[in-house]
């Protein structure tokens, strides 16, 4: 498959504050505009979307449009048609662990069926991931017809017509699955012992012997959720973690706040956090994941780090976890180069307080294929340590994970700039990972500004490419010659005031 062709494409009207935005979301995602114009409301947007189609972030988990079906005569037919296909799979002297099925017209109806099933759950995980009680206040469009539209789409490198998952939000939302006819999608059929049992076990028996009761049924619809999922919604199948703005308060409360979390939830008989109405989703969830941090080590035993670069040129130092011993909660700390003591995070600089969860996401939780969401990187970073950052974030990509960032700054998009250009060089290799010598293609990358309108009401959202200068036109630069305006105008009559 082809770099162009494992994008997503989001089409979204009337939601928050966006009227309309279309892009691509590549490896690495670049939110730009002023405040207010809604680049948060569409990064929590891709999150939500991440977190209900790879099953809650929950590791070796299909997404959860199986749950249920309209008619199991529907997932009958589907059955039948999967042991059709695994047969001539079995039959067929060419073996490879990667094959192309065809998606028959009773395989496409359960999908199509569990779809429309999980419309209100849907809904109901982006109103949970941005705290609200109900969806109604996440419409822009006050009037009738009120609702917003959500159109993912999906292209295919050997099929001509897309793939197009559609999701209205009104009172009654709705989910809508398209898939272009004779579509043929490559799946992993070897992936582990589960799946090639499965498929030996729809073989091997008689199909009325498989579908006598609502288990085997509910086993052959997470078995299609498994096997489907990373063609039908590439990078959306994979787990995506969301780094709030303001980390460095967050870290700062985060023992305080959780405490009172975790007593208010244990009167309650609820898990700590994330059951917690006050906040909102996002925030929750980062609340939850930092107290189980260490716990949910994706990279134990093995040698990747990729935080550690980051305390390496930015930091200066290492970012650690130490359990209390009465209640097992975790305390941050920092211990600068060449001490030998660790300090509280709270008495660390603001900036290690705002790269701390950065460290400690990629340190533990984070992998290859995941996706990783930082609002305002550049938040208490002097401007060489944003330039550094945007390296590493870069960096990241080119170690095969998904970054989505929403900035204000102006060096991050002027390195951005550099870190494209870099890669059109011959003098270095185009994924070497050290310092200065980062480079993504530009196919890896795209930067969408977020522009206020009146007509229609609302932020529009559109891509910005590096101009002849060189730069990403983000507006930055009608700032600077305003203020130089004013300051030669200032001159101007300070100069024949003394004349």
């Amino acid at each position: 498959m082809n770099e162009k062709s494992a994008h997503l494409e989001l089409d979204v009207k009337d939601f928050g504050p966006i009227a309309k935005a279309k892009m691509e979301l590549r490896p690495l995602t670049v939110f730009v505009g002023p405040s207010n114009t809604g680049k948060s409301y569409l990064a929590i947007l891709v999150y939500a979307l991440h977190r209900f189609f790879s099953g809650g972030g929950r590791y070796g988990r299909g997404f959860p449009l199986f749950w249920g079906v309209e008619n199991k005569k529907i997932v009958y037919k589907g059955m039948e048609s999967l042991v059709d296909v695994f047969q001539s799979l079995e039959d067929s002297k060419e073996k490879s662990k990667e094959t192309e099925i065809l998606l028959s017209p009773s395989l496409i109806e359960v999908l199509q069926s569990g779809a429309r099933r999980n419309g209100a759950s849907l809904a109901g995980e982006i109103s949970r991931c941005f705290g609200v009680g109900g969806i109604d206040s996440l419409i822009r469009r006050q009037g009738a017809p009120k609702k917003a539209q959500i159109l993912i789409r999906r292209n295919i490198s050997s099929h001509p017509e897309p793939m197009e998952h559609s999701l209205t939000l009104t009172e009654n939302s709705q989910f809508q699955m398209r898939f272009p006819e004779n579509l043929r999608l490559a799946v992993d059929l070897e992936t582990n012992y589960r799946e090639r049992h499965f498929i030996s076990q729809l073989i091997s028996e008689k199909k009325k012997d498989l579908v006598k009761n609502d288990f085997m049924i509910y086993e052959l619809l997470e078995f299609l959720g498994r096997m489907i999922s990373p063609a039908t919604l590439g990078p959306l199948h994979f787990p995506a973690y969301y780094l709030p703005a303001d980390r460095t308060g967050i870290m700062h409360a985060h023992n305080v706040v959780v405490t009172a979390l975790i007593s208010s939830a244990s009167s309650a008989g609820l898990r700590p956090a994330a059951r917690m109405p006050m906040l909102s989703g996002v925030l929750a969830d980062f609340m939850e994941q930092l107290i189980e941090i260490d716990s949910m080590d994706v990279h134990r035993n093995q040698a990747i780090d990729q935080g550690e670069n980051i305390e390496k040129h930015i930091l200066g130092g290492s970012v650690g976890i130490q359990r209390e011993s009465h209640n097992n909660y975790p305390r941050f700390v920092y211990r600068p180069e060449d001490w030998q003591d660790d300090l509280a995070l709270a008495n660390a600089s603001s900036m290690v307080s705002e790269l701390a969860p950065v460290v400690l996401y990629l340190r533990h939780i984070v992998k290859s294929g995941n996706v990783l969401i930082v609002e305002e990187p550049e938040s208490h970073l002097h401007p060489a340590m944003q330039v550094e950052f945007m390296r590493q974030l870069s960096a990241l990509v080119n170690a095969g994970i998904r970054v989505i960032v929403t900035t204000h700054s102006e060096w991050l998009l002027e390195e951005l700039a550099n870190i494209v250009q870099r890669s059109e060089s011959k003098k270095l290799e185009y994924d070497t990972v050290a310092g200065s010598q980062i480079a993504l293609h530009p196919d890896q990358v795209g930067a969408w500004l977020f522009e206020p309108k009146h007509r229609p009401k609302g932020s529009v959202v559109r891509e910005i490419l590096p101009g002849d200068s060189g730069l990403y036109p983000s507006g930055y630069d009608d700032v600077a010659a305003a203020l130089h305006n004013d300051w030669a105008d200032m001159s101007s009559e300070t100069g024949a005031a003394h004349e």
